[in-house]
């Protein structure tokens, strides 16, 4: 294996590395969002026989924490998605040997664009997320709202 081939064997791992903390962010993403509808369906049936407001409003506070977190795991992946973005676009750009020296390899430091990604608070009220966690702080509403007058 000549040392080109060595080179570029140690940029692929470096991408494996990036791809691999991208796919781990979406998965906790994914398993938050599981978890919560867990954690609601079950303190709603286990306190299903005595009804109350104050559970619910529990409920909501859990939701909004677990939407909280949610969003906090989705701006990660997107800095990631973005420290990925511009190590391939160096890794690509002619004259290739050059643009390689500007690729500190193994390194996940991603606080250089934060400008360019939403803050939490933004992101909080994407599509995706208001959809997911709008729909539960609702239906939790319209329980309380059930509860209350009947």
């Amino acid at each position: 294996m000549s040392n080109n081939e060595m080179n570029d064997n140690l940029y692929l791992e470096y991408f494996k590395i990036i791809q691999n903390t991208i796919t781990r962010m979406a998965q906790n993403s994914f398993l938050i969002k599981a978890w919560s509808i867990t954690i609601i369906a079950g303190i709603s049936v286990l306190t299903f026989s005595f009804i109350n407001t104050l559970i619910f409003a529990v409920l909501i506070g859990v939701i909004t924490v677990f939407w909280i977190m949610d969003s906090y795991y989705l701006r990660l992946e997107k800095l990631y998605r973005k420290l990925y973005e511009k190590v391939v676009n160096n890794f690509n750009t002619p004259p290739i040997p050059p643009m390689k020296a500007q690729i500190r390899l193994f390194d996940m430091k991603y606080e250089s664009f934060t400008n360019q990604v939403h803050t939490i608070p933004r992101i909080m009220f994407s599509k995706s997320e208001c959809l997911f966690y709008i729909t539960l702080i609702l239906a939790m509403c319209f329980l309380i709202v059930i509860s209350i007058f009947f």
